[in-house]
């Protein structure tokens, strides 16, 4: 045979590198396949997200929830004489301050229920705030009461949830609250200049626990550890978790932080 037919030897070096390169290509060609059906995917669910198929029963059970709070908030007001008598006496024995926490109603069907947590600054679960207890407030606790867990504080819990949540409305902006000369730039003419002094303004509920609270953001605190042990549809006087617990409080705040 001659020369012009021969076979040429083959390099071993040169054929590795060939199949090196060929199955960098193959990786290269299957990550970009991979790529684009994971985009598919996010895509599609993107697309059913905006266009879910709703049961009609969704939005009747909507309805029915708002009836029944309506119906509830009603007869609350119906019995505010009693309300009125046992807010008082609540209030001549229980400490001035109450620290009020929402723990249920991801969604709130009534609008006067939605109405009362936009005012006291509770719009989201988990949102919690200082309260003085008074005539007022205990009225609007009763109506919003499934939806939340409050009681009396201690001075520890006060001054853990001021350190480790506090945050200061500072020009219409959530802002850390850094040093104590922030404080006194904006409560120095009240004569609080520092954090201690916002804690015993609120402690004591003094003569500017109002501007103190209006400094102070909504405390955002975590779902408890472990959990909610009981029912949370259930009030607490009866073995559940909602309503008024007193100095218990404390216990939820810790678990809380």
């Amino acid at each position: 045979m001659s020369d012009k037919y021969a076979v040429p030897n083959k390099l071993p070096g040169k054929t590795v590198s060939v199949l090196r390169h060929r199955k960098r290509r193959i990786r290269q060609d299957q990550s970009v396949v991979e790529q684009r059906v994971s985009d598919r995917i996010k895509r599609r669910t993107a697309l059913h997200k905006h266009h879910k198929f709703r049961r009609a029963e969704s939005f009747v059970m909507g309805y029915l929830k708002a009836e029944r709070t309506a119906k509830r908030i009603k007869q609350t007001i119906l019995r505010t004489n009693i309300t009125e008598q046992s807010a008082e006496a609540a209030q001549d024995s229980n400490p001035k301050l109450l620290f009020v926490m929402r723990h249920a109603g991801k969604k709130i069907f009534d609008k006067t229920t939605a109405e009362i947590f936009k005012t006291l600054r509770m719009a989201q679960r988990h949102n919690a705030v200082f309260l003085e207890n008074t005539k007022e407030n205990q009225l609007l606790l009763r109506v919003i009461e499934p939806f939340v867990v409050y009681g009396n504080p201690s001075l520890s819990s006060i001054r853990e949830l001021v350190f480790k949540k506090g945050f200061a409305h500072i020009n219409g902006k959530k802002t850390a609250i850094q040093s104590n000369t922030m404080v006194e730039e904006h409560l120095g003419e009240k004569g609080v200049i520092c954090l201690e002094d916002i804690i015993h303004e609120i402690c004591t509920v003094g003569p500017n626990f109002a501007a103190v609270n209006e400094f102070l953001c909504a405390f955002t605190l975590s779902s408890p550890r472990n959990g909610w042990e009981k029912k949370v549809s259930v009030s607490y006087k009866r073995g559940g978790e909602y309503g008024d617990r007193g100095n218990a409080i404390n216990e939820v705040i810790a678990r809380c932080l």
